[in-house]
């Protein structure tokens, strides 16, 4: 199958991007490459999306300091980080249907015409009587919605070139270049839709950053499962709260256990600022305990 790649645009905070990524993941029985570009710069974003990487289940992030809802997706902003064959862009307040990935990637496939695909529909006046019964094929359509596209990555490439020194417009020029070179847009039901809203009692008690680790499976292998992050002596990019300083040095590490079970679910580590020689303690849980 076609490689792809995703940006993923986090404006909603830790909460919804977490369910976002976790749609993603249990949809698709491939591994993802997704890059997340986060607007809001909070510590729990920081760090979920630091734990999210060093455990290899995001390939990239950043922080995306323009907003992508004004008249540009914010695609420009992620190309260069994007190296699938197709390149995707969402926002963080969906969720993903089963199959997805493979459906899409098909349509596209058996499509060259198709220059970009889109997920959801764009938004129409509400016409009166019975909703018509949704398809779940694609259709080709005027205008499609930036909020969930995938495209390929050499048009793409090819429209980052020829719009060097253009400015933006309320119009997707990507949308109209691809209509002159002879592409089509088209979208396709059924597989994305609203993700539900975040319980606001859960969301204002902060992002549980261990509630979607993997469960232990007992002591039998678990020392061997464990990965560790950090090595003692190594310089670690984190940031000291006392000065600011975003070196430390690691001083020691342990592996702790869950207290039910003893068995090993993670380190943690010591680490010393170089710069006010401040101490902290930084926790990596790998795994959960099931009771």
């Amino acid at each position: 199958m076609s490689a792809v790649s995703i940006a993923l645009f986090s404006t909603h905070g830790a909460a919804t991007l977490r369910e976002t990524l976790h749609s993603l993941r249990e949809s698709s029985v491939q591994q993802l490459d997704v890059l997340v570009l986060a607007s809001h710069r909070q510590e729990d974003i920081v760090t979920y999306l630091s734990r999210e990487y060093l455990r290899g289940r995001i390939s990239g992030f950043g922080f995306d300091i323009v907003s992508p809802n004004g008249g540009h997706c914010g695609l420009d902003r992620a190309f260069h980080m994007l190296s699938g064959d197709y390149i995707m862009r969402t926002d963080d307040d969906l969720c993903f249907e089963p199959g997805w990935l493979e459906k899409t990637v098909e349509v596209l496939d058996d499509n060259p015409d198709i220059g970009s695909l889109a997920l959801v529909k764009a938004a129409e006046p509400r016409r009166r009587g019975r909703p018509p019964r949704p398809r779940l094929e694609h259709e080709y359509v005027d205008t499609i919605s930036t909020r969930c596209f995938i495209t390929r990555h050499s048009l793409f490439e090819r429209h980052e070139c020829e719009l060097l020194g253009e400015q933006a417009a309320e119009k997707c020029l990507y949308q109209e270049r691809l209509g002159k070179l002879g592409y089509r847009l088209a979208y396709l039901p059924g597989l994305v839709h609203d993700a539900d809203q975040i319980n606001p009692l859960a969301a204002a008690d902060g992002l549980n950053l261990e509630s979607d680790l993997p469960f232990h499976e007992g002591a039998s292998g678990a020392m061997e499962r464990l990965r560790q992050v950090y090595q003692i002596g190594d310089d670690v990019l984190v940031t000291c709260r006392s000065c600011g300083n975003n070196e430390l040095e690691v001083l020691a590490a342990k592996i702790d256990f869950c207290d039910e079970h003893q068995v090993a679910v993670g380190h943690s580590y010591s680490l010393r600022c170089e710069e006010c020689h401040e101490l902290h303690a930084d926790e990596d849980r790998q795994f959960r305990c099931p009771q």
